[in-house]
């Protein structure tokens, strides 16, 4: 039995080294050796051997352990880092081109309703339209969220970075007049099939009043607005 044992070690060990260097051979090396896709891997190597290395007093370089063990420590937080890294750089570059291409400034929407959708992620909704009247076809769903654009955005104009709990306290439990810093499509078929909906950066709003809300029906439905203000 201990023969089956330390057989059965031997076989794993082998199948474990077998499979190591096919990917060594078939995977890492090209990838490592390619003129661009290597660049990481060679930088690796530079700082590699500039950190764990030490040269005497005769000019020869000495492996450190310390060194090594600290480098190696510094790698492996690194790589658990990375897919996080990875995404924020993603985000800001969606963002920051959506930003670009898409900015509305200053703009008067009508906003009646904010909610927490993503207590984790800190995202909020908010719902309104262009005028005080909403229809299906006229309202627009908006997201607020913290970002890394959003936040070196909220610096440049506000001195502070972006919070959107604070953003969306400024819509009241009411219909509210505000003046919208917000960008992205607001494409109906994009927002409900790819989940891509238009972000608000800053707002300032006003609650409307019964006054308002007269005035605007008499404007656009004016026989409305008429019996509205018969005694």
């Amino acid at each position: 039995q201990i023969s089956r044992q330390v057989s059965d070690t031997v076989e794993t060990y082998n199948q474990v080294t077998g499979t190591i260097g096919w990917l060594y051979q078939n995977v890492f090396y090209p990838v490592a050796t390619h003129p661009w896709a290597g660049a990481p891997f060679r930088l690796y190597r530079k700082i590699w051997n500039n950190v764990v290395y030490e040269v005497d007093k005769d000019g020869d370089r000495i492996f450190v352990k310390k060194r090594g063990g600290i480098m190696v420590l510094c790698t492996l937080a690194f790589l658990w880092m990375l897919p996080g890294i990875l995404w924020v750089t993603t985000e800001l570059l969606w963002d920051s081109s959506r930003m670009l291409t898409n900015y509305h400034r200053n703009e008067i929407l009508y906003l009646g309703k904010s909610q927490e959708i993503d207590p984790i992620g800190n995202i909020f909704s908010a719902q309104g339209c262009e005028q005080i009247r909403c229809t299906d076809q006229t309202s627009i769903y908006f997201r607020i969220k913290p970002s890394l654009a959003h936040h070196i955005w909220s610096l440049w104009h506000n001195g502070n970075i972006f919070f959107p709990d604070f953003v969306t306290a400024g819509i009241q439990n009411d219909i509210n007049k505000c003046t919208v810093t917000s960008y992205g499509s607001r494409g109906k078929f994009i927002m409900r099939n790819w989940d891509i909906y238009p972000q608000i950066l800053a707002l300032d709003c006003v609650p409307v009043s019964e006054a308002d809300i007269k005035a605007f029906e008499a404007d656009h439905n004016p026989e409305e607005g008429a019996l509205s203000t018969k005694p």
